[in-house]
């Protein structure tokens, strides 16, 4: 029978053939798809991982096994993007680290037609980017016309243990991958920080159920990013 060790090769072996296939295009809209003209467009650099998107979290917004970008194509309004820095940097031929931060949030408003990028200061060096994970910031920048919006803090902390998708702290995934927009009353980015998040409003009926592949797919991408240390510990764990 193969080891734990050996199966986990061979399905990180399989994605990383299957890795170039994904579309970096992401529709999160209903219906047909839409020339540019008609959508807004975001584009999330590789280092970026989103994790909700206006309180949704959009499993096909991630950049996971995608070598450069995703572009998200949206409804034009309003969306608070919330995203974590995360890269690999080689500290030595034979070390590295993953660089992680707590998310924070990247405030879009734009109209059909128009074109965003999230972006930050690139380190040059591990230290650097130590320093850039520890205080992550970053902007919004219109490509159009240049204009920036900074980021703002999300009061979220990173959970950054491999095992973390185990743990039951998963975001449940929605059962559509549209995102709609905010309302127009609370549109103006220079207010998300200072004002109150409104309470949720109650449910008869409880959230549906992620799909178990989301839990998979999580765990695929932490062994990657995983440290050496983290992931003899895991491989020790899933071999009791």
């Amino acid at each position: 029978m193969p080891s734990p060790r050996s199966l986990l090769i061979l399905i990180f072996a399989t994605l990383a053939l299957t890795a170039c296939a994904r579309n970096p295009v992401v529709q999160l809209y209903d219906g047909p798809k839409k020339p540019d003209t008609q959508v807004l467009t975001v584009r999330v650099p590789t280092q970026m991982e989103v994790v909700t998107i206006n309180g949704q979290e959009v499993k096909g917004a991630n950049t996971f096994f995608n070598t450069s970008h995703k572009d998200l194509k949206l409804t034009p309004g309003t969306y608070e993007i919330v995203a974590y820095y995360k890269e690999l940097w080689d500290l030595n031929s034979e070390s590295h680290e993953v660089m992680k931060s707590d998310p924070v949030i990247f405030p879009v408003s734009g109209k059909a037609g128009q074109s965003y990028a999230m972006n930050y200061k690139q380190p040059e060096n591990a230290r650097e980017a130590r320093e850039l994970a520890n205080n992550f910031s970053g902007w919004v920048e219109n490509t159009a016309t240049g204009e920036k919006t900074p980021t703002q803090p999300s009061g979220l902390v990173l959970k950054r243990s491999i095992l973390a998708p185990l743990t039951g702290t998963e975001v449940e995934s929605s059962t559509s991958e549209a995102v709609a927009p905010k309302p127009a009353a609370v549109i103006a980015p220079q207010e998300a920080a200072s004002a109150p998040a409104p309470a949720p409003a109650p449910s008869s009926s409880p959230a549906p159920a992620a799909p178990a592949g989301s839990y998979v797919d999580t765990l695929k991408a932490q062994w990657n990013q995983a440290t050496p240390e983290e992931r003899r510990e895991f491989l020790q764990w899933i071999s009791k």
